[in-house]
């Protein structure tokens, strides 16, 4: 019987769980737009390379902490045919906290990069940090 009631449990629990996955973008197959995770952020140089797949999108762009949110500042380049949304922002050293913005109305967590804090409004940002680079 407790085995049972385990069982139910879990399972209820862990379809809560992949529902919740599925809204923010951890399964993104399922979350429409067909937003696929890339790499997550890369520091190169003295920036942050940002970077998402989607063959259906028409424009990506990201909004976070570094340009007040903006979704119409920072438009990613589509450079490649399988879909590779790309932008490298100049970040100083510090904590940044973004989401993309697809086609200008659907605002999603970076589904390549697994840090995250709760965004106040019910959902998620993610979260980059810069370090400081040694030569500074």
């Amino acid at each position: 019987m407790i085995m049972k009631l385990f069982k139910n449990r879990f399972d209820k629990l862990s379809l809560l769980v992949l529902f919740i996955l599925i809204g923010c973008g951890r399964f993104p197959g399922f979350g429409g737009r067909d937003i696929l995770p890339s790499e997550g952020p890369e520091l190169v140089g003295r920036g942050v390379r940002f970077s998402v797949y989607s063959t259906e999108a028409e424009e990506v762009a990201i909004a976070g902490s570094f340009n007040n949110w903006s979704k119409s500042v920072d438009l990613l380049s589509l450079t490649d045919e399988k879909g590779l949304w790309e932008i490298t922002i100049p970040l100083s050293p510090g904590r940044y906290e973004y989401k993309f913005v697809i086609d200008g109305e659907k605002w999603i967590p970076d589904p390549g990069n697994l840090k995250t804090v709760d965004d106040g409004f019910g959902g998620i940002n993610s979260v980059v940090i810069v370090p400081r680079r040694k030569d500074e």
